[in-house]
């Protein structure tokens, strides 16, 4: 299932191939010269045919000439060579390989495709792994290794943080940035094209070592879904938050993706749905990587989204509440108690409610300010705590950070420092946040965004992943689709079939009027879209006119449709919905929920979850949706019957694994959902019959 990592990332044993002043445009002397910098933590060896001494060690010709086996071999040459290489340097048993060069299958190239098969095969055949190609290659800062061919990785600090990254130059950019900020690193892999290893096995290494608390990717693509998921399960147990960027959320995104590394794209929605079920936050900005995983690495989980926003700014704090609301956090007043308390110490006439401006009295009273910020982190109503403060640039700027820990160290709860936008961060800064033992965010719009994910991130830990669920339920082979359904928590209405028009009228009769009418076809179609369909039809006479009606608009708009009949149901009112479940190819099956009927497409609200399902999964389904206010009392309405809806949804579930080995999607639209109490009714079931190879 795994590619083993070991030693590529911590190597005894190292060949530069390609070695020469030159090599790579100067990469292969840059990647010596870090090894140089850092003390050769490892034996490093030199291969070019061509040379026999450079930067004052011997140079070998080839890998069976060098007099012990290699652990790593550095590929810094054209592509075209690679595979003759790497064919030797496997013979001589070399365990990896990371290969720099590009052209190995990138945007569907026919040549590359094909060096990319011979590197395939030299690796299935004889065990080697391969890094990339077309990647940047890789630190390991527990090692003192740098494997990247530039000098701008040597001054990166350990910590606590590792990363993969599909993209070689945003890798190398991202990790500076993240450092000026105050991130160290363990490990931080570049995996390009992953012809070989991926971002599952680097994903399951740095979940296995003890040096990394935080795991920050970069996707275009994930190549092996499955390994993946059992990657991101194995983070979860182990505590270690997952952060992602997902490059190719769009038609234009995806194929830029398939043009870069070749990546798998993944429909949006499915890979989202598969981030949520493994509590993997995704982010949408390298910005938000930064700021997200400087608040994770503080290792504090959150009991709730209920935040204490806290400083001596009126601005500030009017466009926090703007921009809280809008990434679904709770600003709760104080406690009685703890008004009390704040307002013996704020300035005089400023109200002590949450979010709390103290006045500008404090702003430079920090003594008194940190215990302003330790009342409310106590208060009982508060879950996250977010205090001003911004980094000094020069010694005394900024206070005593021994009042920002004072903060942190009162509570078990998440602290922060935000600051209102963005600013230079030096080192003066950096000693500052060390010293103060909270991260200082930047940006207010950042703020939020971090404190909803860390929220969200703590809420599914609390919950756990459900990977596995049992059925009593027995399915027996002659059951229909309505019967199955049925007894998962989805009954229909009242209904016959008649097999032509002059069936239309009894069972008219017999289903009890008003009725709808609805051609029946085994090929597939829109019957909205046809005019096969008909409505709140009141008398037998009606209906039969109806079928007629439907029969001629077919003929004319589709007269290669064979109709075998028509459906005949008891009218339901309620609230259209739309559910349905399909077996993704990749990362299996999924459930969708959104606003119904014939809008459905062009509204397009739904929200979507890998299976299985947990009641708080669909509870959060309908939270998701743009339009959940119409669940409620609206407009005159009764509030509907949520917690039917939600059955019907884990019914869906359910029945769809007992009809699994028969069918692929099942998409019911309408299922009216009635007012508290009346249940829903599956009005219009449609299912995609597996096709088996």
């Amino acid at each position: 299932m795994f590619g083993s990592v070991e030693t590529f990332l911590r190597p005894q044993t190292i060949a530069i191939v390609g070695a020469s002043e030159t090599g790579g445009g100067g990469w292969a002397k840059g990647l010596f010269e870090n090894f140089a910098h850092e003390g050769f933590p490892a034996r490093v060896y030199l291969i070019n045919p061509r040379r026999s001494e450079l930067w004052g060690q011997k140079v070998y010709p080839n890998f069976s000439s060098i007099p012990e086996p290699v652990d790593l071999g550095i590929f810094i040459i054209p592509a075209e060579a690679v595979a003759d290489v790497l064919a030797e340097a496997a013979n001589a048993g070399l365990k990896n390989a990371l290969i720099f060069a590009a052209r190995f299958g990138e945007g569907g190239d026919e040549a590359g495709v094909a060096r990319a098969q011979i590197l395939k095969g030299i690796s299935e055949r004889t065990g080697l792994r391969i890094a990339g190609p077309n990647c940047m290659g890789a630190i390991s800062l527990p090692e003192r290794l740098l494997f990247y061919p530039t000098p701008r990785v040597r001054g990166l600090p350990k910590g606590p943080v590792g990363v993969v990254f599909q993209s070689g130059g945003t890798f190398q950019f991202w990790l500076e940035q993240g450092a000026a900020r105050g991130l160290g690193y363990s490990y931080a892999i570049s995996s390009g094209n992953e012809l070989d290893l991926d971002m599952a096995d680097y994903l399951k290494f740095l979940v296995e070592d003890e040096d990394t608390k935080v795991i920050v990717c970069m996707a275009e693509g994930v190549r092996r879904p499955h390994a993946f998921m059992l990657a991101a399960k194995r983070a979860f147990d182990a505590g270690k938050p997952v952060l992602m960027l997902k490059v190719g959320r769009t038609a234009a995104g995806q194929e830029a993706a398939r043009s870069h590394t070749g990546a798998l794209a993944t429909e949006e929605h499915v890979f989202a749905a598969m981030c949520q079920k493994y509590a993997i936050t995704l982010v949408n900005t390298l910005d938000d990587l930064i700021e997200v995983s400087l608040a994770l690495t503080a290792g504090r989980p959150a009991k709730g989204n209920r935040v204490a926003f806290l400083g001596y700014s009126g601005g500030a704090k009017g466009l926090f509440i703007d921009i809280a609301e809008t990434f679904g956090l709770e600003l709760p007043d104080f406690a009685p108690s703890t008004k009390i308390k704040l307002g013996e110490l704020i300035d005089l006439g400023m109200p002590s409610g949450n979010p709390l401006d103290t006045g500008a009295g404090l702003a430079r009273r920090f003594e008194v300010f940190s215990k302003v910020c330790k009342i409310a982190a106590a208060d009982p109503n508060i879950d996250m705590v977010s205090v001003q403060g911004q980094l000094p640039l020069a010694p005394g700027e900024s206070g005593d950070p021994n009042l920002f820990r004072n903060i942190m160290e009162s509570t078990t709860k998440p602290v922060i420092a935000h600051n209102r936008m963005s600013q230079n961060v030096n080192e003066t800064g950096r000693a500052f946040q060390k010293n103060a033992g909270i991260p200082f965010l930047q940006r207010l719009p950042e703020v939020a965004r971090t404190l909803s994910a860390l929220a969200r991130y703590s809420e599914l830990r609390y919950r756990g992943i459900v990977t596995e669920v049992s059925s009593t339920y027995v399915y027996n082979s002659g059951d229909t689709i309505e019967k199955v359904l049925s007894d998962n928590a989805i009954p229909s209405p009242t209904q016959r079939v008649a097999k032509d028009v002059s069936e239309v009228g009894k069972a008219a009769v017999a289903v009890g009027f008003p009725v709808a009418i609805k051609v029946i076809s085994t090929q597939p179609l829109h019957k909205t879209e046809l005019g096969g369909v008909a409505l709140n039809i009141q008398s037998s006479e009606a209906a039969i006119q109806s079928a007629n009606k439907i029969e001629q608009k077919i003929s004319i708009a589709a007269p290669e449709l064979i109709i075998s009949g028509f459906q005949i149901q008891r009218m339901v009112s309620g609230l259209e919905v739309m559910i349905g479940v399909r077996d993704d190819p990749r990362f299996g099956p999924f459930v969708v929920l959104g606003l119904g009927g014939v809008l459905v497409e062009a509204v397009r609200d739904v929200a979507f979850r890998l299976l299985p399902l947990t009641r708080a999964d669909v509870t959060d389904m309908i939270k998701e949706l743009r339009g959940n206010a119409l669940f409620g009392q609206y407009r005159g309405s009764p509030p509907r019957d949520v917690d039917a809806l939600i059955e019907a949804v884990m019914g869906l579930s359910r029945a769809y694994q007992i009809l699994f080995g028969d069918i692929s999607d099942i998409e019911i639209n309408p299922l009216m959902v009635g007012a508290a109490g009346e249940g829903v009714c599956a009005v219009d079931i449609r299912t995609v019959a597996r096709q088996h190879q």
